[in-house]
């Protein structure tokens, strides 16, 4: 996946266990737009820090990722929901007591694809 895809997505499941620099550097750059020159003017801080900060910061989401696998673990929740509604989507022959509690479990897997 590629490194801003995934430090965005990191960056969701993450935010919170990074300092306060680190979070708003990152969301900033990341989200934002801004350019090291931009965050090191609006921070009051040298270019060389911010670089330094973001590049720390986006460490710390890896290893997160790698000691606890939230993101990874939302993905194969994902893929198991939509594996679920293609298959409830697929039953063709049904009396209307079966198709009632397809379409209950259809509706309960797209409201925890569309929370997650």
């Amino acid at each position: 996946m590629e490194k801003f895809v995934m430090v965005t997505y990191l960056f969701d499941f993450y935010q919170e266990l990074l300092t306060n620099r680190q979070r708003d550097l990152l969301k900033e750059y990341y989200f934002e737009d801004f350019s090291l020159g931009e965050l090191s003017d609006e921070h009051q801080i040298s270019r060389q820090s911010v670089f330094d900060t973001i590049k720390k910061a986006e460490q710390k989401l890896l290893d997160y990722e790698e000691k606890l696998h939230l993101f990874s673990k939302h993905q194969q929740e994902q893929q198991t929901l939509l594996r679920i509604r293609g298959l409830c989507d697929t039953i063709k022959t049904v009396d209307e007591e079966q198709l009632n509690g397809i379409q209950e479990i259809i509706t309960l897997v797209e409201g925890l694809i569309n929370t997650i």
